[in-house]
């Protein structure tokens, strides 16, 4: 009996062993492509990007089928580079698409689905489909920053190196946004299509590479520069509401101030051989008179100008929403002792309070400044939603007195003579910074408020050219450009 169980139990043990030989031997390869038909892949599936719109819904940025692939695209191209920025491998790397990268990515769904060992699809298993990225409505007018682009580009195929347009509502809605030279976002979108406004370059290599032109610096929101004497509404707007000067006080043009070796000069003096006799705030801003400004600066002190100046967001982020932008530099008597181990003079406080010396500022700061000036709010700008604006407790009577300067400055025997025939329309203030020594030219400035309905909803054009010449002559006809289209619509 024992012996029959044993022989029983080899033979069991020899069929299992058999078998199990045949199955993982000699039928191993047909059992694993019995194995392969099964198999089953996951694989992402791409959110449609979210399209940009501006304010009246009209495409900045959206999404066209290319070979039936979905792809990028900015119809504009270099008119609202600027603003959209760009992509590199389907991520935000500037501009809008970076600020809002994750609204506008979405998020990837999931396709799981059965296939043969060849690659074969064979059925889906499961789907989870993509979430859209967001619609990104944008406070900017499209129509306005083709104008405020196409007036640049002209300007600068005939004197300037580069420049920047700001345009916004005192309420800080950004209407339009350039900077030049630029790009077309769309090289760098694989497979992508050109844009309308395609410009110069022709490759993602041409656009990166260029040192000298500097395409993909954005001038409005990272460029610092001198201000020259659009900076004056500063001083200007400080002396009255601290009292140190009201609307009747007057200060005698002498044509210069001479401080031992030092001689300060007013621009009048310099070209013309003239003086103003003794003028007002309203006539000083109008006539843009150094003098009246070295003498205000002086009266009121470094301390209190700076810290007004701070005050209207000079020295300082706007905080627009935006990668990239720079801060610009408010001096003081501490930041020149630390960075450049000088004492600060009266002369240093001369150059500051008509814009000049070591003072550099953006073009989006000068248009915040002066939005500040005429509404005694300061805005953090905007190309999405709405600001939260702080109320800066000026005096009417001093806001007033300075927009009274502004307007003059554009009706005849101000500065600003390209908007004379509007006859009192606009407020404006000219600039022209000197930089860099005798031989280089200076940066062409102009800001012009253009006062329609509640102030909130006021219109402030800032132009900036750099190396262009002075600021009425060059600045001057770009800004009177985008200022006939406002108030056209």
């Amino acid at each position: 009996m024992i012996k029959l169980l044993r022989l029983a139990l080899v033979l069991i043990f020899a069929l299992f062993f058999s078998r199990a030989f045949f199955v993982t031997g000699l039928q191993h390869s047909y059992y694993l492509a019995q194995a392969g038909e099964n198999r089953v892949k996951t694989e992402a599936v791409a959110a449609p990007r979210g399209v940009i719109v501006d304010r009246g819904g009209r495409l900045v940025a959206t999404n066209i089928l290319v070979d039936g692939k979905a792809v990028r695209h900015y119809p504009g191209g270099e008119v609202v580079a600027a603003v959209v920025g760009y992509l590199s491998e389907g991520k935000g790397v500037a501009g809008l698409e970076k600020q809002y990268q994750i609204d506008l990515a979405g998020v990837a769904g999931e396709r799981v689905v059965s296939e043969t060992a060849g690659g074969r699809e064979v059925e889906d298993v499961s789907l989870r489909e993509p979430e859209p990225g967001k619609k990104l409505l944008l406070n900017l007018d499209l129509g306005l920053q083709t104008v405020a682009y196409q007036a640049l580009k002209n300007k600068l195929a005939a004197v300037g190196q580069g420049g920047s347009v700001i345009v916004s509502a005192v309420d800080g809605e950004v209407l339009a946004l350039v900077s030049l030279p630029s790009f077309d976002p769309n090289l760098f979108i694989q497979d992508g299509r050109r844009g309308s406004e395609g410009g110069n370059y022709t490759d993602v290599v041409g656009v990166v590479s260029d040192e000298i032109q500097k395409p993909l610096f954005n001038r409005a929101i990272g460029g610092a520069f001198p201000p020259g004497s659009v900076f004056k509404l500063v001083p200007a707007l400080a002396g009255l509401s601290a009292g140190v000067i009201d609307e009747t006080d007057l200060i005698e043009d002498s044509g210069e101030i001479v401080i031992g070796p030092y001689r300060f000069g007013n621009w009048y003096f310099d070209k013309y051989g003239k003086t103003e006799g003794r003028i007002n705030v309203q006539k000083a801003l109008a006539r843009s008179n150094d003098i009246f400004f070295y003498r205000l600066g002086e009266r009121l002190g470094v301390d209190r100008l700076t810290a007004f100046a701070k005050k209207v967001g000079l020295g300082e982020k706007t905080g627009i929403d935006l990668p990239g932008e720079a801060a610009g530099l408010l001096p003081t008597p501490l930041w020149m002792e630390k960075e450049k181990g000088e004492r600060w003079f009266l002369g240093n406080t001369y150059h500051l309070a008509i814009g000049q010396g070591d003072l550099l500022v953006t073009a989006l700061q000068v248009n915040r400044m002066a939005a500040a000036v005429v509404s005694g709010k300061t805005c953090p700008p905007r190309l999405v939603g709405k600001s939260e604006c702080s109320d800066l407790g000026l005096p009417e009577k001093a806001i007033e007195t300075v927009k009274e300067g502004m307007k003059m400055t554009c009706q005849e025997g101000g500065t600003g003579f390209v908007f004379f025939d509007l006859k009192g329309a606009v407020m404006c203030k000219t600039g022209t910074a000197q930089h860099g020594g005798e031989e280089a030219k200076p940066h062409a400035w102009m800001v012009v408020v253009i006062p329609r309905g509640d102030t909130p909803g006021w219109v402030v054009v800032t132009v900036m050219l750099t190396d262009a010449g002075e600021g009425s002559e060059q600045a001057g006809p770009v800004a009177r450009q985008i200022v006939d289209y406002v108030l056209k619509n």
